[in-house]
């Protein structure tokens, strides 16, 4: 397989240029802990809908749904579409009720909805899992780029240790609005490539017509049961995608960004409506590679490189750049957002609430940074760890890590917005129960795999049981047992009176629609679409000078791609030169 060329540098260097700087512009605006952590609650519900699209997948989901689709067909679409009813769930209910919370982070409510105690213990149960998840993406994106690279010095331990010091600088520049705006361009950026990777794709293998009939039978089957993703799976697999969708703490934080809750409501249909078309394009260069490049199939592990294998394959020089440019875009996106929603979670849930009750405001955004930066190198030694875990893939460890830990996390905390009868014993016994369920569960799985691993080998049906159907039930039992846990304790346990009022203030306040009106003063910045227009300026004159030094089949796409990117930079730069 080829590597990408040096001109492919070029761009991937001036993305991570433009990235820097546009974090840095913002960083300027960034007065008080609000302005760090939500915006100031001022953001457009576009840019919001777009932001939490961008926040939602990274590198992980092309690498990880790239190899399913590889492997397997349209089930891989199948599965990422299970963020569709999550997102009808979000619009309808969730969305306003996370709006009405009016805190400055997701766990902001939780003293108040149940006490100091249970508050503390949501702050510290809930970073492991959200650490698992980081790294997983700082190690995909790293598989990504070390494959386009090529290089034998460039392992995959350096590679993540790269990666994840380009994710914590990003981080720490401009807060909420820098990710948010970075986020717009970021998306552009990722349209850019993976919109033009289709076409190309079936240009290559010799039209569409080809793609079904050179493919295995059943390959556009909406379920795979005989590989294990029937439609129970994507049943519990949509299930826990709800559950987690709807409380993670980076993808609610947009909800936060919004002045009104029907703001929050559009910005979760923007989410479900681009998480529709989104996989249909991202995925089916995959499919096709099972024509394009077969021999992945044979390869230990290969399938995990498709999606880069097919770019390689396709793509000519400066827009392969680009495409790696997009995948660390997606990445990027994601973690600037965790980085940023976690960081305010240990400032303030943590130092502000234990360590400093009287911080101000200045002593607050240096601990900010401090921790985004903590958050982030913490997450680079999860990353390479999960280089040494052997017998899984990436997709097991997610859904694993999922189906274990994010029922006991997320239904107390979602449980605790709707349910007034719900109190603060019920909650802990609902994470303590349910953590201990997914815990032991994922324990038995791994003696189970070891002890049977010769005989799953060469039966089918026991390899399902073992991995996918385990998992399915894995996500019933640990639901069920987290939301016995939190019934039978607040059953048995009487309030104190001090908890009942705060709880009655509580849900006395969800009963008010939110909606904030945004001071003249706090509009007063320059339009950021001047920024972006600039960004994708000076981005698309970069392949001009590449096309014209390839020539033949680089010089039209990279010319069309160049021309394209300044044209829509233009129209975003002039027009809001003057808009404040």
């Amino acid at each position: 397989m080829q590597s990408i060329h040096p001109l492919d540098y070029v761009i991937i260097l001036l993305y991570f240029a433009i990235v820097v700087l546009v974090g840095m512009y913002f960083s300027k605006f960034i007065k008080q802990a609000k302005d760090y952590f939500a915006a100031g609650a001022a953001v457009p519900w576009w840019l919001a809908g777009v932001s939490l699209w961008m926040a939602s997948f990274s590198a992980l989901t092309f690498v990880v749904y790239s190899q399913m689709a590889y492997k397997y067909g349209f089930v891989a679409i199948s599965m990422c579409w299970t963020v569709i009813p999550a997102m009808i769930a979000a619009s309808l209910f969730l969305a306003a009720r996370w709006r009405r919370t009016r805190i400055m982070t997701p766990l902001g409510f939780l003293e108040q909805r149940y006490n100091k105690t249970l508050h503390q213990v949501f702050v510290w149960t809930g970073i492991p899992l959200r650490m698992v998840d980081n790294a997983l993406r700082v190690f995909s994106t790293a598989v990504f780029l070390a494959v386009a690279v090529g290089q034998s010095w460039f392992t995959l331990e350096i590679c993540i240790v790269f990666v994840g010091i380009i994710m914590i600088l990003y981080a720490i520049l401009g807060g909420q609005w820098a990710v948010l705006v970075t986020d717009f361009f970021q998306a552009i950026i990722l349209c850019f490539g993976v919109v033009l990777l289709l076409p190309l794709t079936f240009s290559a293998i010799g039209g569409i017509k080809q793609l079904f009939t050179q493919t295995p039978p059943g390959f556009f089957l909406p379920f795979a049961p005989q590989h294990g993703y029937g439609f129970f799976d994507w049943l519990m697999f949509a299930l826990i995608t709800t559950i987690s969708y709807n409380a993670s703490w980076g993808l609610v934080q947009k909800y936060n960004c919004v002045a009104k809750e029907k703001d929050a409501k559009k910005v979760a249909i923007t989410m479900g409506v681009l998480s529709f078309v989104g996989p249909l394009i991202f995925f089916i260069p995959a499919m096709a590679g099972r024509i394009l490049v077969p021999e992945l199939m044979d390869k230990p592990g290969g399938t995990a490189e498709a999606y880069v294998a097919v770019c390689l394959k396709v793509l000519p020089v400066g827009v392969m750049g680009l495409i790696v440019a997009g995948m660390f875009s997606a990445t990027l996106s994601t973690l600037g957002n965790e980085y940023n929603v976690l960081s305010g979670i240990l400032t303030k849930d943590f130092y502000h609430k234990i360590v400093r009750p009287d911080a101000d405001e200045k002593n607050l955004l240096f601990w900010a940074k401090i921790n985004a930066a903590l958050v982030g190198s913490l997450t680079i030694l999860f990353a390479i760890g999960i280089n040494y875990i052997r017998g899984f893939n990436l997709w097991d460890i997610l859904v694993k890590a999922f189906g274990a830990l994010a029922p006991a996390m997320m239904l107390p905390l979602l449980g605790g917005l709707f349910i007034k009868k719900i109190n603060s014993r019920g909650a802990l016994l609902g994470i303590i129960c349910g953590m201990m369920s997914g815990v032991t569960l994922v324990a038995v799985n791994a003696v189970l795999l070891n002890v049977y691993s010769a005989q799953a080998a060469v039966d089918p049906n026991l390899s399902y049981w073992l991995k996918q159907g385990y998992n399915s039930v894995s996500i019933f039992i640990n639901i069920t047992v987290t939301v016995l846990a939190m019934w039978l304790g607040s059953a048995g346990y009487k309030r104190p009176d001090e908890e009942q009022q705060r709880v009655d203030e509580f849900f006395k306040r969800m009963d008010v629609v939110s909606n904030v009106e945004i001071p003249q003063s706090s509009g007063e910045k320059q339009s950021p679409f001047m920024a972006v227009g600039i960004a994708l300026v000076v981005f698309g004159f970069a392949f001009l000078p590449i096309g014209l030094y390839m020539g033949g089949r680089a010089l039209m796409i990279d010319g069309i791609v160049g021309t394209l990117m300044m044209l829509l930079g233009l129209a975003l730069w002039l027009p809001n030169r003057a808009k404040k």
